[in-house]
C-alpha cells in the first residue's frame, strides 16, 4: 500500500516536472491561511494550498484545504476538508493579473451539532461525510519576480453535509492572501 502510493506520488511528480517544461506552460503553487465567515457570526479558519498551470491567461488549477478549526456563536463542524479543481481566466497578461473562476469539488466533514442516535454505544454519533460542493472564485496575483507571486482571492462555497442527521449548509465566504512560487 504504501510502495503503490510512493510510486503514484513519485510519477505524477515526474508528469507535472515534464508536462511544466514546455516553453507555454506555467507550473504555480502558493500556500496561505483562509479565514472564513458563515452564518449566525461564525468564522471558520482553514490552511490553502493550491497547484496549477497558467498558459495563455487560462489557469487550471487544484486547490485543497485543511480545516484549522472554527468559533462564533454557531459553530457547525468537528471537520470541513475541502478539494477543488477547476479553471480560471486571468484579464491580463501582464505583472498584475484580476481572475475569475470556478470550481467544483468535494468535501470532507463532520457536524458538531447534528448527531443520530447510536442504540448499541447509547451514545450521539456525529458521522463524516464526503459532500459534493462548489465554489465561484475571484482575485488577482501579483507576479513581482520570476520565481515568486502574491495573490488574494475571495470565494463563495456553497454545498450541503448530508448523512443520517438534519443537512447542514457549508456556505460559506472566504479569504485568501499569500505568497505562491512559479516552477
Amino acid at each position: 500500500m504504501v510502495k503503490s502510493r510512493l510510486l503514484t506520488i513519485t510519477i505524477l511528480l515526474f508528469s507535472l516536472n515534464s508536462f511544466s517544461q514546455e516553453k507555454d506552460w506555467k507550473l504555480n503553487a502558493a500556500l496561505s491561511f483562509a479565514p472564513g465567515f458563515l452564518t449566525e457570526n461564525t468564522q471558520s479558519i482553514q490552511l490553502h494550498g493550491y497547484l496549477g498551470f497558467l498558459k495563455d491567461r487560462i489557469h487550471v488549477r487544484g486547490d485543497g484545504y485543511y480545516f484549522l478549526g472554527n468559533k462564533g456563536d454557531r459553530p457547525r463542524f468537528n471537520m470541513n476538508h475541502q478539494l477543488y479543481f477547476g479553471a480560471f481566466y486571468h484579464f491580463s497578461d501582464k505583472a498584475f493579473q484580476p481572475y475569475v473562476g470556478f470550481q467544483p469539488g468535494i468535501a470532507l466533514t463532520q457536524s458538531s451539532e447534528y448527531g443520530s442516535w447510536n442504540e448499541a454505544t447509547q451514545e450521539l454519533e456525529y458521522k463524516k461525510a464526503i459532500n459534493p460542493v462548489g465554489s465561484p472564485a475571484a482575485g488577482f496575483t501579483y507576479y513581482g519576480e520570476k520565481l515568486f507571486f502574491l495573490f488574494a482571492e475571495t470565494r463563495y462555497i456553497f454545498g450541503k453535509h448530508k448523512t443520517n442527521s438534519y443537512p447542514v449548509f457549508l456556505d460559506e465566504w472566504r479569504f485568501s492572501f499569500g505568497l505562491g512560487f512559479v516552477f
